[in-house]
C-alpha cells in the first residue's frame, strides 16, 4: 500500500505529529483529521542497469513549465515590465530560469514601506536556478524540478512580504498560498504565513504556524529575535515556551 501524510503543518493534529498513512487504490486520500488532501510519500525505487534514476526528459519539461508559469506570474506581480511567459517551444534547461528576484524599488523622494517578516537571501534564490540547470543538464530532471519549485517558493514569499509591508494582507494571503502549495515543508513559508496571521489579529493562529515553523526546521531564531513584529508576542508565556524549546542556541 502507499503511504501517505498530511501536508497541513501547524493547523492539523495528525500533520503536526508526522502520522503516516497507508491507503490502497481507490481509498479516500483525505486526511481524517481536518480532511485534507493527503500527500503521497517519496519510496526510493532500486536502481537498474547500474544508472541513476531519472525521468524522461519530455515529462520533466512538462513539469518544469508547469513552475515557470508559476514564475511567471509571479514576476508580473513584481514590476511593471513585461511578464517572463514560459515558450513550450524553449529547451527545458532554459525553462529552469525563473524571473529576476527582484522587489520594486520605491517612487524616488518616496519613503520605502517597513519591512515584515523573513525573506530568503537572493544569493539562495540564484544557487537554487542555477543548480536546476545544473541538473537538468545532468539528466537529473526531477532533482531540476525541485530547485526550481524552491526558487519559485523564495519568489512568492518575497512578493508576500513586500504585500504585508504595504497592508496588502489580501495580496499576502494569495502570496503565502501558493508559496506552501508548493513547499508544504519550508519553514519560512509558515514563519510568514504566522506573521500575516498577527497582523490580521489571529494571534493563537499565529503561535500555530510558528510552531510548524520550528517543527519544519526554522533556524533564523537571530533575525526573529530582532524582529519588530513580534514584540507584543514575547511576552506571551506559549510563544515564550516554544522558542526556548526550538532555540537550541539561546540555551
Amino acid at each position: 500500500m502507499a503511504k501517505y501524510k498530511c501536508p497541513t503543518l501547524g493547523d492539523c493534529d495528525k500533520a503536526n505529529a508526522g502520522e503516516v498513512f497507508e491507503r490502497s487504490p481507490g481509498e479516500d486520500l483525505k486526511c481524517p483529521a481536518c480532511a485534507t488532501q493527503l500527500e503521497p510519500q517519496m519510496t526510493p525505487t532500486p536502481a537498474t542497469g547500474g544508472g541513476k534514476k531519472t525521468l524522461p526528459l519530455a515529462a520533466a519539461g512538462v513539469a518544469l513549465v508547469a513552475l515557470l508559469a508559476g514564475g511567471a506570474y509571479v514576476y508580473t506581480q513584481r514590476a511593471a515590465a513585461p511578464a517572463v511567459v514560459a515558450d513550450a517551444a524553449l529547451p527545458a534547461a532554459a525553462v529552469v530560469a525563473a524571473a529576476p528576484a527582484t522587489v520594486p524599488e520605491p517612487a524616488s523622494g518616496a519613503a520605502a514601506p517597513a519591512t515584515a517578516g523573513i525573506a530568503p537571501s537572493d544569493d539562495e534564490t540564484s544557487v537554487l536556478r542555477k543548480q536546476g540547470e545544473q541538473q537538468l543538464a545532468g539528466g537529473d530532471a526531477e532533482r531540476a524540478a525541485a530547485s526550481s519549485s524552491r526558487a519559485a517558493v523564495n519568489e512568492l514569499l518575497k512578493l508576500a512580504i513586500a504585500n504585508m509591508a504595504q497592508d496588502k494582507l489580501d495580496a499576502a494571503e494569495n502570496d503565502l498560498a501558493q508559496a506552501r502549495a508548493r513547499g508544504p515543508k519550508e519553514p519560512l513559508v509558515y514563519y510568514n504565513t504566522a506573521i500575516l496571521r498577527l497582523k490580521q489579529g489571529r494571534t493563537d493562529d499565529a503561535i500555530n504556524q510558528f510552531e510548524a515553523s520550528f517543527m519544519a526546521g526554522f533556524s533564523h531564531f537571530d533575525k526573529l529575535a530582532q524582529d519588530r513584529d513580534l514584540d507584543a508576542l514575547r511576552k506571551t508565556p506559549r510563544f515564550a515556551a516554544l522558542v526556548k524549546r526550538y532555540d537550541t542556541a539561546a540555551r
